[in-house]
């Protein structure tokens, strides 16, 4: 469990950074579906808004940058410009510079942390800040798919309310069920997609095990997921399962596997059983989403690089996995969802590729206060979702993982500097659940 900070670290916490931190998770998760045209393009709001606030945070001292990140997204971002411009010198077809712009600025706050003390201290209040929004998330899902069980008809509630030019366009924001039902899945209105919803609400039951965040909210969040009829949150879940297990014991992984058995075995009496049989075989269907998500875009990456080495090392351009994608849709109807692999490699290459991937073990995973936060941070970010342009999707990760990561050469700097602030490390807690054991 990630502990609660306690008295004697107070002094270390910076309350109007937490404001900020507290601000930006509320439009990270309830402004997802906002954004505002640019060109002939969008960029969602939380984009912008995240810049603001780290600069006010920047500006008051609440964050600082680290300079092994900034070094990383230096070389990561020069080898894949230099993919790009390979790619534009050889002429390759709409090359699109916007694409790699959007690059370039969305890994921009990635660069910047707080400082070692206030990120010890700040991380426990914000994810319990986290679990209140969750707990609100979960209501309007659940209201949403149970008004619909009483007889009110499915509405984009959102869409009635905002203009069409703000609001984020090529998601699948409303779903039915199965096809030819009037039963939608729930996305709570808010939510991109039924799956972000259900990815979302599976951080929740994460944060809510780490937080020791009480029963009743682990069944409202369960059920908020089924409402979903999204498999997304379920294999976050799984995933997060296992690092779980791995760090909470032998009797947690048996206290949860029952838990599990017992949610298939009441879904087996009921009608959805049906439906997520149906849902946990579809990868075999070519128009299912299973497919369209876990199999086609590498079968489709496999066989766009072809045999061209020049293909293989700097890839086919910016951009070039979302016209793909579009010309899928355009073909087929279908949406095509290029996860970050398959999309990078596509677009930069093995070069760019290579070098991206040592930018994500620096943002996700050194410093980290909690592997299993970052275990699901990446499961999200470079499996379940195409994450590499949404600011929704690197915006999680960016405040629950990456602006709090602790480097051990930062501890030991304050630690021998004696004109820096030492850290305030909390008291250590009971056996078993200090941050090094997260």
């Amino acid at each position: 469990m990630i502990p609660t900070q306690e008295a004697g670290s107070g002094k270390s916490v910076n309350d109007a950074t937490f404001r900020m931190l507290t601000i930006l998770l509320f439009c990270e998760i309830f402004l997802q579906r906002i954004a505002f045209p640019v060109g002939g393009s969008q960029v969602q709001v939380i984009l912008p808004i995240t810049y603001v606030c780290a600069a006010l945070m920047l500006r008051r001292g609440g964050l600082t940058y680290n300079s092994s990140r900034v070094t990383t997204y230096l070389v990561a971002m020069t080898a894949c410009s230099a993919s790009a411009l390979v790619c534009f010198l050889r002429e390759k077809d709409d090359t699109s510079f916007t694409s790699l712009l959007l690059l370039l600025a969305t890994y921009v706050p990635f660069v910047l942390g707080l400082r070692g003390a206030d990120a010890r201290a700040l991380l426990p209040r914000l994810l319990d800040r986290f679990l209140i929004m969750i707990t609100v998330l979960a209501g309007l899902a659940l209201f949403q798919f149970a008004i619909q069980l009483v007889g009110v008809p499915y509405t984009d509630v959102v869409k009635d309310i905002v203009p069409s030019q703000f609001l984020m366009h090529g998601f699948n924001t409303s779903y039915p069920v199965q096809y030819g039902s009037s039963l939608y899945k729930s996305n709570a209105f808010i939510c991109l997609e039924a799956s972000f919803c259900s990815q979302f609400l599976g951080f929740g039951i994460v944060v809510c095990t780490l937080r020791n965040g009480g029963w009743w909210r682990m069944i409202m969040f369960v059920l908020a997921i089924l409402s979903t009829v999204s498999g997304t949150g379920l294999l976050l879940l799984a995933c997060a399962g296992v690092l779980l297990a791995v760090h909470k014991g032998a009797r947690f992984a048996l206290t949860a596997l029952l838990g599990v058995s017992l949610v298939a075995l009441i879904i087996s009496f009921t009608p959805a059983s049906s439906i997520f049989a149906a849902r946990a075989t579809e990868t075999s269907s070519s128009t299912s989403s299973g497919s369209l998500r876990f199999v086609q875009p590498y079968q489709r990456t496999w066989d766009a690089l072809g045999s061209d080495p020049m293909t293989v090392a700097f890839g086919s351009g910016p951009g070039f996995a979302d016209r793909d994608a579009a010309a899928f849709f355009y073909r087929t109807g279908l949406p095509l969802n290029y996860a970050l692999l398959p999309k990078l490699i596509l677009e930069y290459g093995v070069v760019g590729t290579t070098a991206f991937i040592g930018l994500v073990v620096a943002m996700f995973v050194r410093g980290s206060q909690s592997f299993v936060l970052s275990g699901s941070v990446l499961i999200f970010y470079s499996v379940l979702s195409g994450g590499l342009l949404a600011p929704v999707v690197t915006g999680l990760g960016l405040l629950l993982v990456t602006w709090f990561t602790v480097t051990p050469e930062e501890t030991v700097r304050l630690q021998r500097d004696p004109g820096a602030p030492s850290p305030r490390i909390p008291p250590a807690p009971a056996p078993g659940r200090s941050f090094a054991s997260i």
